[in-house]
């Protein structure tokens, strides 16, 4: 597997609400609230392009989801107090996942937010604010979200090589929790599919 950085994607509809939101017709997301359940979108192009932002820790251009390895995707909006309150907790775990895995991890964080509402110049002041030091993109279209369910702020998401969303949890997580669901999505997805990212006969669990 290779490294790519991912981008991922929040609701196209979002109202800001004392540190939380509803997007895409959810409920407003607070703390350890569970995410409200959504069937993924279907129709959406595949695999999913979206643009990632010349800031800190990361690079203009475009990445695609799936990629050649294990995304973590952020899903957060800037006036979210949650989602500010996140940062520091996936900085944590990007710098304790990178060593091992190196560049079959991609970790980035997305906003549904446009540059008509939040230029680019305000989002990498948030950015740098906020410690920010991995790939952030925007999906105004949602199409990201959209695709699998994704609905409130912030949310992190592992996703695997074959596009499978592993984990999704809402609210403010520990960075030992996001460390244990990649490891586990590594573990899970080598032994179901093998290193090369082909099914596996082999039904021995570890």
């Amino acid at each position: 597997m290779r490294r790519r950085e991912l981008l991922t994607g929040i609701g196209s509809v979002g109202v800001l609400t004392g540190g939380a939101g509803v997007v895409l017709g959810g409920l407003p997301s607070f703390g350890d609230e569970p995410a409200a359940e959504s069937e993924p979108d279907e129709g959406s192009e595949w695999p999913i392009e979206i643009a990632t932002l010349d800031a800190r820790g990361s690079e203009a251009g475009t990445i695609v989801v799936p990629n050649d390895g294990i995304t973590v995707a952020e899903f957060f909006v800037t006036g979210c107090g949650h989602c500010q309150a996140q940062m520091p907790r996936l900085a944590e775990a990007q710098s304790r996942l990178v060593d091992d895995y190196g560049e079959d991890l991609t970790v980035v964080s997305v906003t549904y937010q446009s540059t008509d509402s939040l230029p680019d110049d305000e989002l990498r002041t948030w950015w740098r604010t906020h410690d920010g030091n991995w790939a952030v993109a925007r999906d105004p279209e949602s199409s990201l979200a959209a695709h699998y369910g994704i609905i409130g702020y912030p949310v992190t998401a592992v996703i695997d090589e074959t596009g499978e969303k592993r984990w999704e949890k809402l609210g403010v997580k520990s960075s030992d929790a996001i460390v244990q669901a990649v490891e586990a999505a590594f573990e899970s997805f080598e032994r179901d599919h093998g290193p090369s990212g082909t099914a596996s006969n082999d039904s021995t669990t570890a």
